[in-house]
């Protein structure tokens, strides 16, 4: 699958389903952080959030995607809401990972 970006690049597939396996491991990474109370939570996701705005903007076919709306949506409430329980935390980040790992087969030839 070719995917194009906003200037009118393709890319390949493959290199998208990459980017949502890193994905995976940089949601994921959350947990830690959160159990351990680490003050650098806050500045970390709110990093992710920038980098998967840029993404969404970069991929036009990825824009408009209600899975890739509802990470930005948990990540966001999730800096929003700094003092939720290390349960919603978990719960919240394993729907992301979920959701990301169904927009890596639904985008990327893996």
């Amino acid at each position: 699958m070719i995917i194009e970006t906003i200037q009118g690049c393709e890319i390949d597939g493959r290199v998208l389903g990459v980017y949502f396996g890193t994905l995976v491991n940089l949601l994921f990474k959350i947990l830690p952080m959160r159990e351990a109370e680490e003050e650098t939570l806050s500045v970390y996701m709110q990093s992710l959030l920038y980098e998967l705005s840029g993404c969404q903007e970069l991929f036009p076919a990825i824009h408009n995607d209600a899975g890739f709306l509802t990470i930005l949506s948990i990540l966001q409430h999730l800096i929003s809401e700094p003092d939720c329980s290390v349960g919603v935390v978990k719960r919240e980040i394993f729907r992301a990972i979920s959701i990301c790992n169904k927009l890596k087969e639904r985008y990327a030839e893996v």
